[in-house]
């Protein structure tokens, strides 16, 4: 986010911000791909780190969820920050110097020189210093509410506990802004032509038919058969089929028919003698030896009427 004073805007500007996640509540002007920064501009930046490009050469770094005050100031800069964190990374000349001020200290840069240091304050008050690649110049420290100084080395790192020069003490932690993610990019499969694709192995699927005469498919190496004897039971009942029968049929003008799903043997009558009691054996054959009676007709009752007339 970037405010400034309108009636700043005829001044040089000082430099152009570059943020991945800037707003603005105050007029801006844009330059290049940039925002334009005039004295008096108050930076800050959100999730991700800002950078502003100084106009006489040069950048400042303004780490995630930091800000800046920006103001000119003869031949140099005066950069205020509070809690947060920066990296400066810009050449003084001869007779330029520049100030950054925090809740604690005057930080000094006084050229000729190369700067480029991390530069961070938490909110305890910790004030952290960390020279990265390329610093030449000393830095120097000097307390608001006292009287201490002290000017560090080019590659000297340290921290002073509680925003005292007394608390100095050699820096274990990470001082700046947070290491980025590393970006994982992917690329795109790249489009093969059909006519350029080599043709696939076709895959051979056994068909089961319900023909007796089709082959068996062919063996593929490697493969086992396994083969499992179980008993085949069946059972009429539970089977919707019915079982064999056997029907016989007699006329009394046809022969003996026979309907069969099997082979029959066939049935023969043997004609026999009744089987009697000797009681009714004897009355019969009294009956057989009694003279049957003649029966006679009218003539023969009219014969022997005339006959028993001249035989008297």
């Amino acid at each position: 986010m970037l405010a400034q004073n309108a009636s700043t805007q005829n001044v040089p500007a000082v430099g152009e911000l570059f943020a991945s996640d800037s707003s603005s509540s105050s007029a801006m002007q844009l330059a290049g791909s940039g925002m334009a920064v005039y004295s008096g501009s108050e930076l800050s930046a959100g999730i991700a780190p800002a950078t502003l490009k100084l106009a006489r050469g040069g950048k400042v770094r303004i780490c995630p969820n930091s800000g800046l005050n920006v103001a000119a100031s003869g031949q140099g800069l005066m950069l205020a920050t509070g809690t947060g964190a920066l990296e400066i990374e810009y050449e003084l000349k001869q007779q330029a110097a520049d100030v950054v001020i925090t809740p604690d200290f005057n930080v000094a840069l006084v050229g000729p020189g190369t700067f480029h240091f991390a530069l961070g304050i938490n909110k305890k008050g910790d004030t952290c210093v960390k020279p990265m690649a390329g610093n030449a110049g000393e830095i120097t420290f000097s307390e608001l509410l006292g009287t201490g100084v002290y000017k560090s080395g080019p590659n000297q790192a340290m921290v002073f506990r509680g925003g005292k020069l007394d608390g100095k003490t050699e820096l274990t932690a990470d001082c700046g802004c947070p290491v980025a993610a590393p970006v994982i990019r992917t690329e795109a499969q790249p489009k093969v032509n059909p006519t350029d694709e080599t043709p696939k192995p076709v895959e051979r699927v056994a068909v089961v038919s319900d023909e007796t005469t089709s082959p068996l498919p062919a063996d593929k190496p490697g493969q086992v058969h396994v083969q499992v004897d179980t008993p085949f039971v069946f059972s009429a009942r539970s089977g919707s089929g019915r079982p064999y029968t056997v029907a016989k049929v007699q006329f009394s003008t046809l022969p003996n028919v026979y309907f069969v799903q099997e082979k029959v043997d066939p049935v023969v009558l043997v004609e026999k003698q009744p089987e009697v009691s000797p009681k009714a054996t004897a009355e019969t054959s009294k009956l057989e030896e009694k003279p049957r009676k003649e029966k006679k007709g009218f003539m023969g009752r009219v014969k022997g009427f005339f006959g028993s007339l001249f035989h008297r």
